[in-house]
């Protein structure tokens, strides 16, 4: 929580300052949404390493219910089990809104997902979801925190 406060009073705060080049490298919704368009795709394609790789090295995931993963090679670790394991399948992804000031960024939006529940039999997961992006040297927007949660219905 600290951190994600501390990432919307950088934003706020740039948001502020008036400066015309910031608005000139603020990335679209399009852009910034892409980091998890890759990633569903990577989850689609049973490939826990091209999920991984669309995290920054020392990034941070918040699972519902479990230990917080610390870093990318954790990551992968965590998609590799949860292919393996519960046969997700079926993954997409749908921005509600993203931003970005400079090289840091952020993104709601929902996801559903399909896998195998303790029965064998398909179960349904739609829920919500926060990243914090970061622009890399090599102009690619990546995952530095993320959390997701089941909708309430």
């Amino acid at each position: 929580m600290r951190n994600f406060l501390l990432f919307a009073a950088v934003i706020a705060l740039t948001a502020c300052s008036g400066d015309s080049k910031q608005a000139e490298v603020s990335a679209s919704k399009i852009e910034l949404g892409r980091m998890n368009r890759d990633f569903a795709a990577a989850l689609n394609a049973k490939d826990a390493k091209a999920a991984a790789a669309l995290y920054t090295e020392d990034a941070v995931l918040i699972p519902p219910g479990e230990p917080v993963v610390r870093g990318r090679e954790a990551i992968e670790e965590y998609w590799k089990s949860a292919l393996e394991s519960g046969g997700v399948r079926d993954v997409s992804v749908e921005t509600m809104d993203a931003r970005s000031s400079g090289s840091l960024g952020y993104e709601t939006g929902t996801y559903v997902l399909t896998a195998n529940g303790p029965d064998g039999e398909a179960v349904i997961d739609k829920g919500r979801y926060v990243e914090l992006l970061r622009r890399e040297p090599d102009g690619e927007w990546h995952s530095t925190h993320g959390i997701w949660n089941v909708s309430p219905e």
